[in-house]
C-alpha cells in the first residue's frame, strides 16, 4: 500500500508533464505509440501464424482496419482535447461581444501550451479592459461633478458680485426717481464705478470661459496675456519666452495648448507654493510645444489619487494632448518643483506621436 501511495503522485506529475507539452508532440507521440504496438503485435502474430498464407492476409487486412479505426480514435481525442481550449476562448470573446466584461477563459487541465499563453493573455487584457473600465468610469463621474461645480461657482459669482452691484444700482435709481432728487456728481462717481466693477467681473468671467484673443490675436499673445494675469493676480513672478515663429495654428490646437497651460499655471498658483515660474512656448515645422516650470513644493506625480478628484486636473491636461496625438510629460518630486512639457504635432505630422503612452512622469 505505501508502494502504491508513493507511486501515484509520481504518475500524476507524469500525467501533469504529459498533458503540458504542445499539440505537435502529443500528436506524434500518440501517433508513434500506434505504430509501434502495431509493429510489435503483428511481427509477433506474422511469425506465430507466418506458415498460413491466408491467416496472414486476414492478419494484414484486420490490422490495417484496427490501426486506422485505433488512430482516428486516438487523434481524435487528442485534438479534442487539445483544442478544448479554443471553444473556450470562443465563448470568451462572444461574450465579451455582448458587453460582459467579466468572464474569462479558464485553463483546461489537457491542453496546448501556446493556446493556454493565449488565453492568460487575453484574460489579462480584459483585466486590463475592465480596470481602464472602471477608471473611466470613476472620471466621468468626476467630470460631471466638475462641471457642475464650474456652474455653482459662476452662478454665485454672478448673485454674489454682479447682481449685487446691479441691485444696489438700481435701489440708488429708484430713491432718485423717488425723491425726485438731482443726480450730484458723487453719486454719479459710484455708479459709474459700480457699473464699471460690474462689467469686469462680466468680462473676467467670459475670459475664462473663453478667451478671446485666441480667435482673435492667436496662442502667443493669448498664452502672453494669461502669464501676466497670472503674474498680477497672484504675485509670483512668471517668466514668459518664446522660441521660434509666432504664426496662427487650427483653433482645435491653440485651444489645447492655451487650456493646458492654463492648467498648469493654476496649480502654480493653487498648489507649488513656488517663489518663481516660467512659462516657455515655441514651434517649429512640425510641433508646438510649451513647458511649465516652476521652483516650488513640487509632488510625486505616481502618489496622485484620481478617484478622489485631485488629479482631474492631470486627467484633463493628459485628455486634451492624447486628442491631438501629442506627448505630455510631468517631471516633478517633492521639493524639487514641477515641469509641464506638453508638444503636439502640426497636422501634417500629426501620424508621428500617433500611439501615445500615458503621461511620462519624472522622478
Amino acid at each position: 500500500m505505501e508502494h502504491l501511495a508513493s507511486a501515484s503522485p509520481k504518475h500524476h506529475a507524469w500525467l501533469k508533464r504529459l498533458a503540458n507539452i504542445s499539440i505537435f508532440y502529443k500528436i506524434l507521440i500518440a501517433n508513434s505509440s500506434i505504430v509501434v504496438v502495431g509493429a510489435i503485435a503483428g511481427t509477433y502474430l506474422t511469425l506465430r501464424f507466418g506458415d498460413n498464407v491466408e491467416s496472414v492476409l486476414e492478419f494484414v487486412l484486420l490490422f490495417a482496419m484496427i490501426g486506422t479505426l485505433v488512430s482516428v480514435v486516438v487523434n481524435w481525442m487528442v485534438l479534442r482535447a487539445t483544442f478544448q481550449p479554443l471553444d473556450e476562448l470562443e465563448r470568451t470573446v462572444d461574450q465579451v461581444r455582448q458587453g460582459n466584461f467579466s468572464v474569462r477563459a479558464s485553463k483546461p487541465d489537457f491542453g496546448d501550451p501556446n493556446i493556454d499563453a493565449l488565453s492568460q493573455t487575453m484574460n489579462g487584457m480584459l483585466d486590463t479592459v475592465e480596470r481602464y473600465r472602471a477608471q473611466l468610469h470613476n472620471l466621468s463621474m468626476q467630470v460631471v461633478s466638475a462641471q457642475e461645480e464650474e456652474r455653482k461657482r459662476i452662478a454665485r459669482e454672478l448673485h454674489d458680485d454682479t447682481a449685487q452691484v446691479l441691485t444696489a444700482q438700481l435701489l440708488r435709481l429708484k430713491t432718485l426717481e423717488a425723491t425726485s432728487a438731482q443726480l450730484d456728481a458723487d453719486n454719479l462717481q459710484q455708479l459709474i464705478d459700480m457699473t464699471a466693477a460690474a462689467l469686469e467681473d462680466v468680462r473676467h468671467m467670459a475670459y475664462e470661459l473663453r478667451p478671446p484673443s485666441i480667435d482673435d490675436l492667436g496662442l502667443h499673445a493669448s498664452v502672453e496675456s494669461l502669464t501676466a494675469q497670472f503674474r498680477e493676480r497672484f504675485g509670483i513672478p512668471i517668466a514668459y519666452r518664446t522660441e521660434g515663429s509666432k504664426r496662427r495654428f487650427p483653433s482645435g490646437i491653440e485651444i489645447a495648448m492655451y487650456r493646458i497651460v492654463q492648467e498648469a499655471l493654476t496649480n502654480v498658483a493653487k498648489h507649488a507654493n513656488a517663489d518663481s515660474a516660467t512659462v516657455e512656448l515655441g514651434s517649429d515645422e512640425r510641433f508646438v510645444w510649451a513647458r511649465v516650470q516652476d521652483h516650488g513644493a513640487g509632488f510625486d506625480p505616481l502618489s496622485v489619487d484620481r478617484s478622489d478628484g485631485s488629479g482631474l486636473g492631470l486627467f484633463g491636461m493628459q485628455e486634451r494632448t492624447t486628442l491631438f496625438n501629442g506627448k505630455l510629460k510631468i517631471d516633478a518630486a517633492p521639493g524639487r518643483g514641477t515641469t509641464v512639457t506638453v508638444r503636439i504635432p502640426l497636422p501634417e505630422h500629426a501620424s508621428i506621436n500617433s500611439n501615445i503612452p500615458t503621461p511620462e512622469v519624472a522622478p
